[in-house]
């Protein structure tokens, strides 16, 4: 039996395919556009899911969209009439798109694919979270919590799941649209200045240079019930203008004027305190801390009434908002939860495969489904044809990429070395590393969600904080603020963690406290705080990363390495190896280990 997934058009569209009960394949369509967060039609992500499998889209047996477009359809407008006369400004283009497209989904996948429409099926939005959270886990049982911006019209969403039940997710409880933990943290990052949908992790690592002055004014705008859940006072936020101004005139009376998203944070992750800051640069950091506060308050209360009414002790646990690790490393110490697993890609990015697990568990019973075992569910590509290319590439030709000038572009040019065997490969990038280098890591399929996990990763010593300086600046383009993560090895990570890792360790999902004595083995990767977000990798996750660090461990005594996303601002993750040799080009990279080749640059 083969059920074809189907995420699109509000963010992070994306496609997954399963076959009997396993997941063949899973991606992002931004992956293959180089648009991040492409919200459109997931044709390519499509097209790469059925070709992995070998097959054409005649060939499935059903296809689940992760919404019920009607239902939402029908909140949408109904907001926009509550609100007149004062309507929003994209109402017009918003009713023009779901006139015109978003209504007649079940039509556009039948056209697309060729594939009668009665093999067509809708999932509700949180119903998609909820079994992506849960089936892709090791729990036979669970309590499923659900927290993002809105779906058709539920924001939060807590079920009681069960792989032997004839209803396999039951849901307990709903809170509708506005009463929404993710629209209010969105409608906070647009008042910091960065942008929604994108920008929240941003918010996130702002708030540990902050205290939270602002907790009882935002505790205010979120009252958390004596039950647990949660009442959002509207009277502070324009949800629907999200994507422009999602506060009101009342929130900045309370908070002051917002942040112009050009204006300077001089804050830095691990350089201590700037004398550049002043008290509105402090009082944006204080606002910060004070919504990361009352977010992670009101989750801790709709965990205590799961727990209360399921009595178990396995939490799932999806959406948007589980993508705020800081707060998941909350729930892990102040819950009565014992064993927490999120999704590698818990938003809408991940809510394609929730949609086929729920569609191939009614029709072929939860038990057929084997879970996901990795998140390396993306497409693997053959890199010789590219490094067939690189011997008509002349570093002459790099003139008037970024930082590359001629100058130093002409007193360049590439190495190229092939290893067969992948240990000598992990030799010479760990020589690299420790002569300062900063080496983008390419290896098999890409993974999926937006943490790079060693297969799309870029590398650098976590000691040599001045790499890593220059790694934020003349590569990824990243703000000072913004701490880093570190890839450590699961057989040592205890000599740097205080807690012993957990199963959101795996895949960055929590922060974790860096032991005093370790600091200075891994200070790039170390937030103001002493805490990372933690990779912890093992042999039969990532044999090829996991060997890698073990080098690296017997060249340095250092179990870690810093693991940022191969990315730089404003672009997804690579995919392919032309879109990593092309950043590789145009930033001040100085190797590039593509699955068995390394490229280095080097002096003439």
């Amino acid at each position: 039996m083969r059920v074809l997934g189907i995420s699109a058009y509000y963010h992070d569209a994306s496609a997954t395919l399963i076959e009997n009960g396993r997941v063949i394949a899973s991606a992002a369509e931004e992956r293959f556009t180089y648009q991040k967060h492409d919200p459109n039609f997931p044709k390519f992500a499509i097209d790469f899911c059925l070709n992995e499998a070998g097959i054409s889209a005649q060939d499935l047996d059903a296809i689940a969209f992760y919404e019920e477009p009607h239902v939402k359809f029908a909140r949408v407008l109904s907001s926009a009439i509550s609100s007149y006369p004062k309507l929003s400004k994209g109402f017009v283009p918003s009713m023009r798109d779901w006139l015109t497209s978003k209504l007649w989904i079940k039509n556009t996948v039948s056209k697309r694919l060729n594939v009668n429409p009665k093999r067509i099926q809708f999932v509700p939005h949180h119903l998609s979270h909820a079994a992506q959270a849960f089936f892709a886990s090791p729990f036979d049982e669970a309590a499923v919590l659900v927290v993002d911006a809105v779906g058709e019209s539920t924001s939060t969403s807590l079920y009681r799941a069960n792989r032997k039940s004839g209803v396999a997710l039951q849901e307990l409880i709903s809170i509708s649209y506005p009463h929404s933990l993710g629209l209010v943290y969105s409608a906070f990052t647009a008042f910091l200045g960065f942008r929604v949908n994108d920008g929240e992790c941003s918010t996130m690592a702002l708030s540990a240079f902050g205290s939270p002055v602002y907790a009882e004014q935002i505790r205010k705008m979120i009252q958390v019930q004596s039950d647990g859940t949660y009442i959002v006072d509207k009277s502070y936020f324009n949800f629907d203008e999200l994507m422009s101004l999602p506060f009101s005139k009342r929130f900045i009376e309370t908070f002051g004027v917002p942040r112009g998203y050009k204006d300077p944070l001089p804050f830095h992750s691990f350089s201590g305190i700037s004398s550049e800051i002043t008290t509105e640069h402090q009082r944006f950091a204080d606002i910060a801390a004070s919504i990361q506060c009352v977010f992670e308050e009101a989750l801790l209360g709709l965990c205590k009434k799961l727990h209360r009414d399921t009595g178990l002790t396995n939490l799932c646990y999806a959406g948007g908002g589980a993508l705020n690790c800081v707060a998941n490393a909350r729930l892990q110490k102040e819950t009565s939860f014992t064993d927490i697993y999120i999704p590698n890609d818990p938003g809408d990015g991940g809510a394609s495969m929730g949609a086929a697990y729920f569609a191939y568990a009614q029709m072929a019973g939860a038990n057929s489904l084997s879970g996901l075992a990795h998140p390396y569910m993306g497409k693997a590509y053959d890199e010789k044809p590219v490094i067939e290319m690189l011997e008509h590439v002349h570093a002459d030709h790099w003139i008037g990429h970024r930082e590359i000038g001629e100058a130093q572009a002409r007193g360049l040019k590439l190495k190229v070395t092939e290893y067969t065997e992948p240990i000598s490969l992990a030799t010479h990038v760990t020589n690299e590393l420790v002569e300062g280098k900063i080496v983008g890591w390419y290896q098999g399929r890409f993974e999926m969600g937006p943490r790079a996990l060693g297969n799309r990763s870029i590398l650098c010593d976590p000691r040599q904080t001045g790499r890593v300086e220059f790694l934020s600046r003349n590569v990824k383009l990243r703000a000072a603020y913004r701490p880093y993560a570190l890839s450590l090895l699961e057989e040592k990570a205890g000599q740097v963690l205080v807690e012993p890792p957990s199963r959101l360790s795996m895949w960055m999902q929590t922060t974790a406290k860096i032991k005093p004595n370790a600091k200075s083995l891994v200070a790039g990767g170390c937030h103001v705080d002493d805490t990372t977000r933690p990779q912890v990798c093992s042999a039969r996750e990532n044999e090829t990363y996991h060997s890698l660090l073990q080098t690296f461990y017997e060249a340095t005594g250092v179990p870690a390495l810093l693991n940022t996303s191969f990315n730089d601002s404003g672009f997804p993750i690579v995919s392919s190896p032309a879109e990593a040799l092309l950043m590789f080009a145009r930033t001040d990279m100085d190797a590039l280990a593509l699955n068995g080749t390394l490229i280095q640059k080097v002096k003439v």
